[in-house]
């Protein structure tokens, strides 16, 4: 604590010095004391003092007495936050449990989403396939023609290189 901020406790208004000297940063006994000797004895400043450390250790045990008055108030008042933290945890636990099958569920529309899309694209293709063959159905004999044609040979050379040439054209 900054010694500024202290409250020191208010001494008899017959001491023989300000209580306040002692919170100076530049305090010094050597000082305090020289200064105190030009306006009393020794011994009435002995007295003062010691009076004075009488009331800061009174003080002392009232701020100690109050903080642990504080301290025990507040451990009391945590006695029963555990109860109350163990009755959130189920709760808690069951929204962790919500939580993840939520997303769980997200992750499964979002795949079905994708799957019905994939299929939305292919039933197109299928329909415009179907208009094809209706529209011209010579059409798809050649393109299958073609693609016959394209595999005999390449299936013949296959066949020639597996045979060693035994088979000819």
């Amino acid at each position: 604590m900054e010694r500024s901020k202290m409250n020191l406790p208010k001494g008899a208004d017959t001491l023989c010095f300000d209580k306040d000297e002692f919170m100076k940063e530049d305090f010094d006994v050597d000082h305090f004391v020289s200064d105190c000797r030009k306006c009393v004895q020794l011994e009435e400043l002995r007295g003062d003092l010691e009076l004075y450390y009488k009331l800061l250790k009174i003080a002392m045990v009232q701020l100690i007495n109050k903080d642990y008055a504080d301290f025990f108030n507040l451990s009391t008042n945590l006695v029963g936050m555990d109860k109350a933290l163990n009755e959130l945890s189920v709760p808690l636990g069951q929204l962790q449990e919500v939580l993840s099958l939520r997303s769980s569920v997200s992750e499964g529309i979002r795949a079905v989403d994708e799957q019905m899309c994939k299929q939305e694209d292919i039933r197109k293709k299928k329909v415009i396939v179907e208009q094809i063959v209706e529209s011209h159905p010579d059409g798809l004999k050649i393109m299958y023609a073609n693609k016959l044609l394209e595999f005999v040979p390449h299936h013949c050379r296959l066949l020639r290189e597996v045979t060693g040439g035994a088979i000819s054209r």
